[in-house]
């Protein structure tokens, strides 16, 4: 039950975390993905310091979930951040949910409930050798960083956050198999942890992960960018808990079809509530323009040469970028 407990407090604090977040780095200048200096840029905003916070609270509660829970559990339950998210994201645009959300909604909450109760919250979750981990983390990494590279080279409108969504979302799972083999160090002491390679992993991952999700919410596509992270990390981590940890070999053949099905039925819904929140986040975005940016942006039209104009604040990703003087 305290797992539960943990996972589910963890998914609260990363989905609050994330819909602030995508707000503030959909805002930055369109040139910054990828650069080194982007989250230095973002590391100034007051908002989205608030949204590195509530995550920072959801990593330390996801790490107690993982230290005596399940991978295939803890990544299901995770999923549920994505109701925060969108409910967030509703609050900030101030439009109510969709009607189709709430079938969704509780799509997801009977899929992951009946999951969770096949899976068990705990079950063979210490038996995970740091040979293991270590695998599971160097299957996903490899898959990573090619996958990143291409993502922040490509320009297409749809290729770029499509690639960076989809690096993002194996870095996240990337990122729960060390943040486990991190979370199991702490039973042998201080010194143990400091002296375990999982410790120093978590920090190059970590970081690595939350580049990659700031350059794919950046790219300013969200319709793309959030249904691809949000059904992506369950899948992958499926994969790696039976694939790599063996943590389904106690389940029966029909638990097994169960499970799958369950699996299958929450992605679906992940990315229909993933869609709708990426449509709030459009309006929202557009909703706080202010008069006085129709006012400036009517005198750039007639008055500026095209060579030199501004970008419009409410441009998509179709646009190039900025000018360095804004």
């Amino acid at each position: 039950m305290t797992t539960l407990l943990l996972a589910a407090l963890s998914a609260v604090l990363y989905g609050a975390g994330v819909a602030v977040e995508h707000r503030q780095a959909a805002r930055t200048p369109t040139g910054a993905p990828g650069r080194p200096w982007l989250l230095a840029l973002l590391a100034r905003q007051p908002l989205w310091l608030i949204g590195a916070a509530l995550e920072a609270g959801g990593f330390a509660m996801h790490a107690a979930a993982l230290s005596s829970g399940s991978l295939l559990a803890v990544q299901m339950i995770l999923g549920c951040s994505l109701l925060v998210s969108v409910s967030l994201s509703s609050v900030l645009a101030r439009r109510p949910l969709p009607r189709r959300c709430w079938p969704a909604i509780f799509a997801i909450v009977a899929s992951v409930g009946v999951s969770v109760a096949l899976l068990g919250p705990d079950g063979h979750s210490g038996d995970h050798s740091s040979g293991q981990a270590a695998s599971a983390a160097l299957v996903t990494g490899l898959i990573t960083v090619p996958i990143a590279a291409v993502g922040l080279l490509a320009t297409g409108r749809r290729a770029r956050p499509l690639l960076l969504a989809v690096a993002a979302g194996m870095a996240d799972t990337c990122v729960a198999v060390l943040t486990m083999a991190f979370a199991h160090t702490f039973g042998h002491g201080l010194s143990a942890v400091a002296a375990s390679w999982p410790l120093y992993a978590l920090i190059v991952g970590g970081l690595g992960s939350l580049a990659l999700t700031q350059a794919a919410y950046q790219t300013d596509a969200p319709l793309i960018t959030l249904p691809i992270i949000s059904a992506l990390t369950p899948l992958a981590s499926l994969a790696v808990g039976i694939l790599v940890l063996h943590e389904a070999t106690h389940l029966s053949s029909t638990r097994s079809v169960v499970g799958i099905i369950c699996l299958m039925l929450a992605v679906t819904a992940l990315v229909i509530l993933a869609r709708a929140a990426a449509a709030l986040a459009d309006d929202g975005s557009l909703s706080h323009r202010r008069p006085a940016d129709d006012l400036c942006d009517q005198y750039v039209e007639h008055s500026v040469p095209p060579a030199v104009r501004p970008v419009p604040r409410n441009a998509g990703p179709r646009n190039a970028g900025l000018l360095s003087s804004r």
